[in-house]
């Protein structure tokens, strides 16, 4: 039946008075609404406007049934199948061209109407791997669920939105908001997501054939070497994120290095993502990669993320080689398994960015309880 948008406006209207408050906790205007129509690798939610997907899904099932069409006018009793399927699989492309220009052309309409907040969180939103927590189904066994209050905030730090019920001080004595809270050292919240993605990579990469796979190596003592650049990583005790033998050359160490950025951060507002990323890459490369090279005869590669779940090129490069590796050990299709790690560390990235936000930080204080005295003083069975 030809497209008929004012059957589907009481669903709509249902979506977003009803479905939309309910799971956000808030009211949406006109511009999120068109903003969460749009695919989530464009920034979007993917719930779609039905009044206005009727219209293109009516001509585009047009369009790709017109071989079928045309074979039931003919009454034909024999066919190629194979040749059926080459059209309609060119067809199918073609739609999903329209429909990718239909969606980038209405992504920048919401850019050039969206307040400075809403642009900034939508150039992280769009990096490449920093939706896959959106699209994902969830599963217990694979770690893909969050309860209803991580899945509000999570979708609050996406649009840049000021998050519900969050303390006014924090317990450093600064005002809270997100920025603080991704950035405050109290309570060790940001070691433990450094420490989270870099076991996430550690073991993908057990997981890829690789047996010797070590966190958080000691690089050897210098004995005098002198580097180009002032700010190498010069200390006795200095260590890289992972080291694993074979990586890119069979017996030749490959030494990775974790850094997690916030794109919302003051300092980087003005910067591109492609800006953000190279500034941290060349940190952690004037850092690491001269005394790797010449002390350690291995290689360096930086590993930069961003809490939304970006990833810097040569991040992607990692996770490309990675993807191969486990594709051909596991005989699984590489994008398949491109996706699966996309999607594991952006859920490693979100959990431990929520925590960041909602964990409770304290002062450090000191316990004297000397359990053993208690037990003998007084005489506690046991």
């Amino acid at each position: 039946m030809p497209a008929n948008p004012q059957l589907f406006q009481p669903l709509e209207d249902s979506i977003r008075t009803v479905f939309i408050p309910a799971l956000l906790r808030r009211e949406i205007n006109d511009l999120e609404r068109d903003l969460f129509s749009l695919p989530a690798r464009m920034g979007g939610m993917g719930i779609c406007k039905p009044t206005e997907q009727c219209i293109s899904s009516h001509n585009n099932s047009n369009y790709v049934c017109a071989p079928l069409v045309r074979l039931v006018q003919r009454q034909e009793l024999e066919f190629d199948p194979s040749e059926l399927y080459v059209e309609v699989k060119k067809l199918r492309g073609d739609v999903d061209d329209e429909n990718d220009s239909r969606s980038k052309a209405r992504l920048g309409l919401v850019l050039e109407n969206a307040p400075p907040e809403l642009k900034l969180a939508l150039k992280a939103a769009t990096e490449k791997g920093a939706s896959s927590w959106v699209t994902a189904a969830p599963s217990y066994d694979h770690g893909t669920v969050l309860h209803k209050g991580e899945f509000t905030d999570a979708v609050y730090i996406r649009y840049g939105w000021e998050m519900l019920n969050l303390p006014s001080t924090c317990a450093c004595g600064t005002a809270f908001n997100i920025q603080h809270a991704l950035d405050c050292k109290l309570g060790g919240l940001r070691t433990i997501q450094h420490n989270e993605v870099r076991d996430v990579v550690a073991q993908c990469m057990r997981e890829a054939g690789h047996s010797l796979v070590e966190v958080e190596p000691q690089l050897q003592e210098l004995s005098g070497e002198v580097f180009e650049y002032k700010s190498v990583n010069v200390e006795a005790d200095a260590r890289s994120d992972v080291k694993c033998c074979g990586f890119w050359t069979a017996k030749r160490q490959a030494f990775f290095d974790v850094k997690v950025v916030s794109p919302f951060a003051r300092s980087y507002a003005n910067l591109k993502p492609a800006q953000l990323f190279k500034m941290a890459e060349k940190a952690k490369i004037r850092e690491y990669r001269a005394r790797i090279l010449e002390v350690e005869h291995g290689d360096f590669t930086p590993l930069v993320f961003t809490c939304t779940g970006g990833m810097a090129p040569q991040c992607h490069l990692v996770m490309k080689r990675l993807a191969e590796q486990l594709s051909k050990k596991q005989n699984i299709q590489q994008s398949v398994v491109s996706g699966w790690l996309r999607c594991r560390l952006s859920f490693a990235l979100l959990r431990t960015t929520l925590l960041c936000v909602r964990a409770t930080r304290r002062k450090r204080f000191i316990i004297d309880n000397n359990i053993e005295l208690a037990v003998s003083e007084s005489r506690i069975e046991h």
